[in-house]
């Protein structure tokens, strides 16, 4: 059964970013050392959790004898859950502790079956070479190392601290988590992307071997060269806000927009309700902090045409001081509605968590066509500044194995909605965008219409005073009024955006052809499939982070001349 307290703390869970906490260690450590371990590590998980309160946290260990399994208990106590990613097929694993097998059953029977699997095995490995001791089998545990690395925010270490280049060995996967070194069993990202990097928390190690040394006195945060202490903190700072805002959901919304990515919610593993969930919830604060965008943007220009018609009827109808009054009234208007945006961050939340939203459904589907490939080493890679969080949140979403393929539902809920999505949204926006510019020339040529009958009838207007001063107004208002509608078109992006969705719903169009052609179950067209889906994933990626970034180089301002 499973641990009560790692129970209770998946409870409620639905729709949370959680942080990952990874392990690597030594195997012999001392058992007169053991609560010098517990205690760092208890005091580790404590801080976690007064800093981020709002944010379960995930332990990943393959639950080898000495660290791994010293880090998963305090955890388990700590109400941590914990996933368990096998190097080695169960049986064959068992057979390199075989004196502590109990105390292994023990701790893997804490958290639930899901979480528990074997990897597959690394390039050139078969069942056969890893059956005995050497470089074959040393790679499953190297394949491992790197497994948790990838997938972990913070990576554990008990760590005596000397270098060595055992393959697999604890030195290797510290070195790797810290610098990103070379993969032995990933060659797939290209050598001129950043590194995926990230803290350690080293807790200085003796071993048994070497019992006579000095006992452990210390634990201390490592940090790669492109990260800080202060970077780490905003990151999961981004990920702890996020999940406050999910435990103030709207549940109903989150039903609607998660039935609008996939219906047969209940046909889906575990895994990708999960990660559904997160979706839905991300999808839920965008358009609500998208809908607080627009409607700020749009108070803000009204206010400034307010601010300018105004002086206008001052200066050439009423010449009253409560008139003149008004222009500093919308002034401050405008200036409290801009603070008050920018103190609530709507537009950067806007477009962080849409970034994320589609970060999540294109991981939902890769994993249902079999790809075990995680997102956020495909995703914004050349944004690796203020979106880093995003990424780093993805991260979390891919600890587990891939589901059994379905490929229906990709077809369906993925590539043929998508492309009848985009299809729409290109005729809508480019007809909105249409739409903005007829009453923007509009309002220019009614402006110039009214100049040149001012000019005509000159003569005319010097005796109606007030049908001349409501003109000159007019002729004053206009292009202010017009100015505002461009200004409103270029903040919302609608014409890269109308261009973008077009774009997207062609690329869609000729995924669906192509997948068609290649419904025939053959097993080369199995594998063109899942590389057709991985490729299209990468470019739904690579375009929605041109979208994200070209939104947020428009940020909503005061509007200025």
């Amino acid at each position: 059964m499973p641990n009560q307290s790692s129970s209770k703390n998946t409870l409620s869970q639905s729709g949370l970013l959680p942080i990952v906490l990874g392990i690597t260690g030594h195997r012999d450590l001392l058992e007169e050392d053991k609560p010098f371990y517990r205690e760092k590590l208890t005091q580790l998980f404590t801080q976690l959790k007064l800093d981020y309160p709002k944010t379960p946290l995930k332990l990943v260990s393959p639950l080898a004898e000495g660290a791994d399994r010293v880090v998963a208990d305090v955890a388990i106590k700590n109400g941590i859950e914990l996933i368990v990613p096998l190097p080695l097929p169960e049986v064959e694993y068992e057979k390199d502790f075989p004196d502590t097998i109990d105390e292994y059953r023990k701790l893997k029977n804490t958290t639930s079956k899901e979480n528990c699997f074997v990897l597959s095995l690394a390039d050139g490995n078969t069942e056969a070479n890893i059956s005995e001791h050497g470089h074959q089998r040393n790679l499953q545990y190297a394949l491992v190392g790197t497994y948790i690395t990838m997938r972990c925010h913070i990576l554990i270490a008990l760590w005596d601290g000397t270098q060595n280049d055992t393959t697999g060995g604890t030195a290797q996967v510290v070195q790797f988590k810290l610098e990103g070194s070379e993969n032995p069993c990933d060659q797939s990202i290209s050598l001129l992307d950043p590194v995926d990097c990230g803290p350690v928390f080293h807790i200085e190690t003796r071993r048994s071997g070497n019992k006579s040394s000095r006992k452990p006195t210390s634990a201390q945060w490592l940090y790669p060269q492109e990260r800080s202490e202060e970077n780490q903190k905003i990151i999961l700072g981004h990920i702890e806000t996020f999940n406050s805002e999910v435990l103030r959901r709207n549940t109903a919304a989150m039903e609607k927009s998660r039935n609008y990515v996939i219906p047969d919610y209940d046909d889906l593993a575990k895994s990708e309700k999960d990660i559904l969930d997160t979706y839905a919830m991300a999808d839920v604060f965008s358009i609500h902090y998208q809908g607080i965008a627009h409607r700020t943007l749009s108070a803000i220009l009204i206010l400034a045409g307010a601010m300018a018609l105004s002086f206008e009827i001052y200066a050439h109808l009423i010449i009253d001081p409560l008139i003149l009054a008004l222009y500093p009234v919308f002034f401050v208007a405008i200036i409290g509605t801009y603070f008050w945006h920018r103190k609530i961050g709507a537009h950067g939340k806007y477009l962080d968590y849409r970034a994320l939203a589609e970060g999540l459904r294109v991981q939902i589907f890769w994993r249902l066509a079999g790809i075990c490939d995680a997102v956020s080493a495909n995703y914004l890679r050349k944004q690796n500044d203020e979106l880093q969080w995003i990424r780093e949140a993805l991260r979390g979403s891919n600890i587990l194995p891939v589901p059994k393929q379905n490929l229906n539902l990709v077809y369906k809920h993925w590539i043929k909605d998508q492309e009848n999505y985009f299809m729409k949204c290109a005729q809508r926006q480019h007809e909105k965008l249409e739409k903005l510019e007829r009453y923007s020339d509009w309002l220019y040529g009614s402006g110039l219409f009214v100049s040149i009958i001012a000019i005509v009838f000159w003569d005319f207007l010097e005796h109606a005073k007030g049908l001349h001063h409501m003109l000159i107004v007019f002729m004053g208002f206009t292009p202010i009024v017009a100015a505002l509608w461009i200004n409103y078109s270029e903040k919302i992006s609608l014409h890269a955006q109308s261009k973008q969705y077009s774009r997207f719903a062609i690329i869609f169009n000729r995924a669906r052809k192509i997948f068609e052609s290649l419904k025939e179950n053959t097993e080369a067209n199995q594998i063109q499939i899942k590389q057709l889906v991985k490729e299209l994933g990468k470019e739904a990626l690579i375009e929605n982070g041109d979208w994200v970034l070209l939104r947020r180089e428009r940020p909503i301002e005061i509007p200025k001349g």
